[in-house]
């Protein structure tokens, strides 16, 4: 394990650990602008515990925060996909993403990041990213993926891990000075589907309708026959219909 200090962040880098984001609920108080990477995780996990694979050669990273209200918790999740889509299209020109609610980035409808926050029980909040820098294993996964590799780009991970926590440094210091619609207005024009058919599918049923946007907390709305819906969690699928 090594720690060294990146952008203004104090760094651990591990070979191998269980989960990064579970690394960061073990730091002690006063550890915010706290970066944990890992080249491998055992036990990674994504929403809804579903499981995060993680092969050595990806970029696998928790960022600690701390002291963020529970209300202001969510806009994290399109702070961190603004900031990461900025650090990838920076060492990537001309490669073309969209974010996908309410946490992926994706190339030509193919997932190549995921983001997961999440909290220790107290007022630490805890953000997990994983890119795909390499072709992983595509079986078993809800939707379609890609890598950086298979759109033509071969990315250095330490160079879009340095490129990521200058670029959401950068979003903090937005959000704190503009509030939360400068970080909604940049996830927006990025976003996949606004507009189109979609089907949402929650834990006990299946809605479909139109994308319709999102509130000023960065909620789903769906337009079904009409009547204008907030979805705070769920899986959606644009453009067809998937079955629980």
């Amino acid at each position: 394990m090594t720690i060294r200090s990146v952008q203004g962040w104090s760094l651990i880098e591990k070979e191998e650990t269980d989960s990064t984001n579970e690394d960061v609920k073990k730091l002690p108080p006063g550890s915010d602008k706290t970066a944990v990477c890992a080249c491998i995780q055992t036990g990674g996990h994504g929403r809804m515990g579903r499981r995060w694979i993680s092969p050595a050669g990806n970029l696998y990273v928790s960022l600690c925060l701390e002291k963020i209200p529970p209300a202001q918790a969510g806009i994290y999740s399109f702070l961190a996909a603004v900031a990461l889509m900025q650090a990838i299209e920076k060492l990537c020109p001309g490669l073309q993403m969209h974010c996908k609610w309410p946490n992926d980035l994706l190339i030509n409808g193919k997932k190549v990041t995921g983001i997961l926050l999440e909290t220790d029980g107290v007022d630490r909040l805890i953000v997990g990213i994983g890119v795909n820098l390499i072709p992983i294993d595509e079986s078993r996964l809800l939707y379609p993926v890609t890598s950086l590799r298979q759109e033509g780009f071969d990315v250095d991970k330490t160079d879009l891990l340095e490129a990521l926590l200058e670029s959401f440094g950068q979003w903090q210091i937005r959000l704190k000075t503009q509030g939360k619609e400068p970080v909604l207005s940049a996830w927006k024009r990025k976003a996949c589907g606004i507009g189109g058919s979609v089907t949402v599918n929650l834990p006990d049923r299946q809605l479909r309708g139109t994308f319709y946007g999102l509130d000023q907390d960065g909620c789903f709305l769906l337009n079904k026959e009409g009547e204008i819906l907030k979805i705070t969690a769920g899986d959606i699928f644009f453009g067809r219909t998937e079955k629980n």
